[in-house]
């Protein structure tokens, strides 16, 4: 499997959303295409998203333009992202929720149980409206900014500045360490009970993703990276990062923690897993994260047994 597959199963990477750049500087297109039947928008309030939940499943909120003005009146306000199976898909921007429409929520919540496209459209709204909400004004004068291209760009509307304004992702490394038949697990103090993951962490300025993976290990840990492979990438919306992801291979196992980020870390082989999943005594990452996947890869390649179908059996959480 090649890295685009890889990443085409991570969680809010979306495989037929065409996002039509061509689009964006054709205003007098987007406007037809705002009103014409073609189109459906998904509602944004605050940082949550519009779900429908149904018996036997959940759908993502997504409004004719007719609908859109019945459940919220006016909005104005909106993000052009693309287009998929005929549709033309927008962001709106909702100043209040609407019990005609459905349920605004936490997109967390509901990501798992979303289809795969449907989880991505949303967040690829979610984090457009963000960025949009937390740009509103100018970072070097401070005068409002103002949408161009579709709302992918804000400019600032003070003629002596005139800065554009462009979507921001944080880049941000995750992997998983190995040395021989173990694993290395961190857990957060905040985090449910019992719950490890991979280690994680920003990309900082100056750095490549590649120093960033040492660093993060041996800053939260005190374990030395030797060798890297990169494995796949994630969009994470919560609120705007990229997580690359990688597996690397450890030359120490001496575990320090150093930098206080970690409560716990520890070694442990695809057995004691087993062990402790079965005893309620490891807990992993939910199973929209990409660290979810590069563990299940690892534990996959040496066991009889899917770790998918272990959580599953004995997991009570995400």
């Amino acid at each position: 499997m090649d890295h685009l597959q890889r990443s085409r199963l991570n969680l809010f990477s979306s495989r037929t959303l065409d996002r039509a750049t061509f689009l964006r500087p054709a205003e007098a297109q987007l406007a037809d295409i705002i009103n014409s039947p073609s189109c459906r928008f998904v509602p944004v309030l605050g940082t949550n998203v519009l779900v429908n939940q149904e018996e036997t499943r959940c759908r993502a909120g997504l409004l004719a333009p007719s609908e859109l003005h019945e459940c919220f009146g006016h909005c104005d306000e909106h993000v052009y992202l693309g287009q998929g199976g005929g549709t033309h898909y927008f962001a709106a921007i909702v100043g209040k929720p609407s019990s005609r429409a459905g349920e605004f929520a936490d997109l967390r919540t509901y990501a798992a149980v979303l289809d795969e496209d449907q989880a991505a459209l949303l967040s690829y709204a979610r984090a457009m409206v963000i960025w949009r909400y937390n740009h509103r004004y100018c970072g070097a004068c401070g005068a409002p900014t103002r949408p161009r291209l579709g709302g992918h760009v804000l400019e600032c509307s003070q003629i002596d500045c005139g800065r554009e304004h462009y979507p921001r992702t944080d880049p941000a490394i995750i992997v998983l360490v190995e040395k021989g038949e173990q694993a290395l697990f961190g857990r957060k103090a905040e985090w449910p009970e019992n719950r490890y993951s991979t280690i994680a962490g920003f990309v900082e300025p100056g750095e490549s993703a590649e120093q960033a993976v040492v660093r993060e290990v041996a800053e939260e840990t005190g374990v030395e990276v030797t060798a890297m492979h990169y494995h796949s990438s994630q969009p994470w919306p919560f609120p705007g990062s990229l997580m690359l992801g990688y597996t690397a291979t450890a030359g120490s196992d001496a575990i320090s923690l150093n930098d206080n980020e970690l409560e716990d870390a520890r070694w442990l082989t695809r057995d004691q897993i087993s062990e402790k999943l079965a005893l309620g005594e490891f807990q992993l990452p939910t199973s929209i994260s990409i660290s979810s996947r590069l563990i299940e890869d690892w534990f996959n390649k040496k066991s009889d047994q899917a770790l998918r179908t272990l959580r599953e059996r004995y997991q009570r959480i995400g």
